[in-house]
C-alpha cells in the first residue's frame, strides 16, 4: 500500500456525503469528523505535511469501527479501509499510540497469553452468572471457556463416507471464549462428511493489529500462519472459519495457498445442508459487516436459517453492531451508543414477541456486542451463532 496509492484514493473522494447515511459512528454522534469524508478531508491536508497528527486528528482516526459500510456504498469506490489503515500505521510509526493499546495488541500476539486468560477467568467477578464487568469500561462480556485446544483433536474424522478435508481457522474469540461453538462447528462438518484439521500452533490472524496501525506485528503473524497453511495445501480443500472478521482478513489481506470459505457458503453452497426438521423458534439474523460487506456472504446464512427455524425480518439487519474489536474497549462509549441503536432496531422487529425470539449472527465479536447491548437495554433474549442452531437441529 504505497503513499501514492493512498493519495489517489483520497483524491477520488468528491465529498458527496453518501457515507454519512451508513456510518454507525456518524449515525450516533452526528459528528462530521466521525464519518469517512470528514477523515479524508483531514488527511488530505495533513499527509502533505508529513507531520505528527494532532490530538484532535488522532481522536477522529480512533472514531472508526472499520466496518466498511462507507466503502460499500461509495459511488467512487474509494478504498477507505486502506486509507484508515495507512493513517493509523503512520500514527504508530510516529509513536502516537497509547501504552494500553500497545499492551493489548502485544497480548494478542501470543497463544500462551490467551490460554492464560482462560485459566485466570475465576479472577473476574460474575454478574448474573454468565458475564463479568470489565473494570471502568462497564461492558458485559462472556468469561473465557476451556480452550478449543482441549476439546478437539488435531484431526477430527468425518462420519460415514468422507467428502473432503478442511483446515479450521477458529480465530481467537472462538478458540478461547466461544470454544463450545468451535467444537460444534467441527461436529457439524464431521456429520456432513467433512474431516477437520485443527492446528494448535495457529496464531491470531492479525486483524486487530492491522486496523490499529501495527503493521509490523500483522506481517509477523501473517507470515507465521502462512507457513502453517503451506503444510496443509496438499491435505485440505479449504480453510474454513466461523468468524466473519478472521474470514475477511484472511481473504482480503493474506496470499493464501488454499481457498478460503466461510462456514455459511460451505454448508449451503458446497455441502447442500438440509435439516431434518425446523426448530420451534423465531430468528432474526444480524449480518456481520465483515461477512456481508467484506466477503459478500448474505444469502447463504439467510437460507440456512430459513431451513432450520422461522426466520423473520430484522430491521437494520446490516447496520453495524458497534463491536469493532478493540473499538468496543478503547471507544467504549461510542460502541455502546451504536449497540443501543441496534437494539432499538431489534425491539422494533420483535415487537414484544420475546418468548421464542433469538437473534442469530455469524461472528463471535457481534455475539459479544449484541448480548452486552441486549443486557444493558433489559431485553431478555440472547444472541447465538448460526452454528449453535444447526448443531441443535442435528442433535435433536
Amino acid at each position: 500500500m504505497s503513499r501514492n496509492y493512498i493519495k489517489q484514493q483520497l483524491d477520488l473522494c468528491v465529498k458527496c456525503g453518501n457515507c454519512r447515511y451508513n456510518c454507525p459512528v456518524f449515525q450516533t454522534t452526528l459528528d462530521e469528523g466521525g464519518v469517512a469524508r470528514g477523515k479524508i478531508s483531514l488527511l488530505q491536508l495533513l499527509l502533505k505535511e508529513d507531520e505528527k497528527f494532532s490530538e484532535e486528528t488522532l481522536y477522529y482516526l480512533d472514531s472508526c469501527v472499520v466496518c466498511g459500510s462507507c466503502q460499500c456504498i461509495c459511488p467512487r469506490d474509494v478504498d477507505y479501509l486502506s486509507i484508515i489503515e495507512f493513517a493509523r500505521a503512520k500514527a504508530v510509526k510516529d509513536n502516537q499510540i497509547s501504552r494500553l493499546k500497545k499492551a493489548f495488541l502485544s497480548f494478542l500476539k501470543s497463544n500462551k497469553n490467551l490460554k492464560l486468560a482462560s485459566f485466570a477467568k475465576n479472577l473476574f467477578s460474575r454478574k448474573s452468572g454468565l458475564v463479568f464487568k470489565l473494570p471502568k469500561i462497564e461492558r458485559h462480556f462472556p468469561l473465557p471457556e476451556k480452550p478449543l485446544d482441549k476439546k478437539v483433536l488435531q484431526y477430527n474424522k468425518p462420519e460415514g463416507e468422507k467428502k473432503f478435508d478442511v483446515l479450521f481457522f477458529p480465530g481467537c474469540a472462538t478458540r478461547f471464549i466461544f470454544s463450545d461453538t468451535g467444537m460444534k462447528l467441527i461436529k457439524v462438518l464431521n456429520k456432513s462428511g467433512v474431516g477437520v484439521y485443527f492446528e494448535e500452533s495457529l496464531k491470531c490472524c492479525g486483524f486487530p493489529h492491522l486496523t490499529a496501525g501495527d503493521k509490523d506485528t500483522f506481517e509477523e503473524l501473517k507470515s507465521f500462519n502462512l507457513k502453517i497453511f503451506e503444510k496443509y495445501k496438499e491435505k485440505v480443500k479449504y480453510i474454513v472459519s466461523g468468524c466473519a472478521t478472521c474470514g475477511s482478513n484472511l481473504s482480503r489481506n493474506y496470499e493464501l495457498p488454499i481457498e478460503f470459505i466461510d462456514i455459511n457458503p460451505l454448508l449451503f453452497d458446497v455441502l447442500n445442508y438440509k435439516p431434518q426438521k425446523k426448530l420451534d423458534i423465531d430468528t432474526y439474523f444480524h449480518h456481520p459487516c465483515h461477512l456481508m460487506k467484506h466477503q459478500g456472504v448474505k444469502n447463504q446464512p439467510e437460507k440456512l436459517l430459513d431451513s432450520v427455524s422461522n426466520r423473520k425480518k430484522l430491521e437494520g439487519e446490516d447496520f453495524c453492531c458497534g463491536f469493532g474489536g478493540s473499538f468496543s474497549i478503547f471507544e467504549a462509549e461510542k460502541s455502546k451508543k451504536i449497540g443501543d441503536k441496534k437494539i432499538d432496531l431489534i425491539k422494533k422487529s420483535i415487537n414484544g414477541n420475546i418468548d421464542k425470539s433469538v437473534v442469530v449472527t455469524s461472528c463471535p465479536g457481534c455475539i459479544m456486542q449484541l448480548n452486552d447491548s441486549l443486557k444493558r437495554n433489559n431485553l431478555p433474549i440472547k444472541t447465538v451463532h448460526i452454528i449453535d442452531l444447526i448443531y441443535s437441529e442435528m442433535e435433536e
